[in-house]
C-alpha cells in the first residue's frame, strides 16, 4: 500500500470490521489511514444514525460532542495564550450542532460554521444564529468571502478525505496573523495501546485518519502551516474523580494522554 500523504510504503496495521488501517513506514511521516475509506453514501447514513438522528436535537446520539465545560476551558485558556478573543471572527470548521460556536459567541467571538450535514447545519443555525456553510466552495462563492482570525477543527481532521488539501483551502480564509487550532485523538496514547481495535478512534467508521505527533505535524505543514506548535490546555473533565484526574495529569506530562492539540499560524 502507498501512503496517501507522502507516497512512501505503508504496511497493514489493524484489521477493523469496516476497513483496514495502514501505517506509513517513512520515518518523517508515519501517517495511519483507513483503506478502503467508507463510501460517501455509507458515511451519510452513519452520520444520520450516530451523530444527527433528529432535527429537533432530542434523540440520543452514539457519538457525543465535547462537553460544554471542556469547550469553555479550552477557549478561556486560548484567550490566556493569545490575548483577548472578543470581536475575533471564528470559523468553526465541521461545527456539527454548534457547541463550540455557541460558547464562542458567549465569550465575545463572532462565529460562522462550515458543516456538510444538513441536519446539523440546521440545528447550529437555529441554536447559535450564525451563518453556516455547507462547504468551502459555498463560503468562497460569497460576494465578499470572509476572512477569519481563528479557525478551529475540533476532532474534525480525522474525518476529512484529504486533510492536507482541505487545510490548504482553509489557509486562504485566514487573515495575516490568524491562527488555526486543531485537535484530534493520539494513536500513541495509553488507551490506544491497550484497547487496539476497540479504541474509539479506530472503531468509529467515520474516522479516515489516525494521528500521532509526527504525522499530525507533517499533515499541518503539508497544508501550508509552517509555524506549528503543540498546545497543552489543562482540562478538568467533569466526570473525572480525584484518581482519574491525577492519572490524566500524569499521562499528559508524559505525552501519552488521549488527545493532541496544535496551534498553527
Amino acid at each position: 500500500m502507498i501512503c496517501l500523504l507522502c507516497r512512501g510504503k505503508a504496511v497493514q496495521h489493524l484489521q477493523l470490521p469496516h476497513t483496514t488501517t495502514w501505517r506509513c513506514r517513512a520515518s518523517n511521516c508515519g501517517l495511519e489511514f483507513a483503506s478502503p475509506q467508507v463510501r460517501d453514501d455509507e458515511l451519510r447514513r452513519i452520520y444520520t444514525a450516530s451523530y444527527y438522528p433528529s432535527t429537533d436535537n432530542t434523540r440520543p446520539v452514539e457519538y457525543e460532542p465535547t462537553d460544554d465545560s471542556v469547550v469553555r476551558q479550552v477557549l478561556l485558556q486560548l484567550e490566556a495564550s493569545l490575548g483577548s478573543l472578543k470581536g475575533l471572527r471564528l470559523l468553526d470548521y465541521g461545527c456539527g450542532r454548534g457547541p463550540i460556536s455557541r460558547i464562542a459567541l458567549e465569550l465575545g467571538l463572532v462565529p460562522a460554521g462550515m458543516e456538510p450535514d444538513p441536519v446539523a447545519r440546521g440545528i447550529s443555525k437555529a441554536s447559535v444564529g450564525m451563518s453556516v456553510y455547507a462547504s468551502l466552495e459555498e463560503l468562497r462563492s460569497q460576494d465578499l468571502p470572509p476572512q477569519f482570525d481563528l479557525v478551529i477543527l475540533w476532532n474534525v481532521i480525522e474525518h476529512l478525505r484529504q486533510p492536507w488539501s482541505e487545510l490548504q483551502e482553509i489557509r486562504r480564509f485566514l487573515r495575516p496573523g490568524g491562527r488555526l487550532l486543531v485537535s484530534t485523538m493520539n494513536t500513541r496514547c495509553l488507551r490506544a495501546r491497550i484497547e487496539s481495535t476497540r479504541w474509539e478512534s479506530y472503531s468509529n467508521p467515520t474516522h479516515l485518519y489516525y494521528f500521532d505527533r509526527g504525522s499530525l505535524e507533517r499533515v499541518l505543514r503539508c497544508g501550508g502551516f509552517h509555524r506549528v506548535q503543540e498546545w497543552k490546555p489543562k482540562i478538568r473533565y467533569p466526570h473525572h474523580g480525584a484518581a482519574r484526574r491525577y492519572f490524566y495529569e500524569l499521562s499528559t506530562m508524559f505525552g501519552v494522554s488521549d488527545g493532541l492539540c496544535y496551534l498553527c499560524s
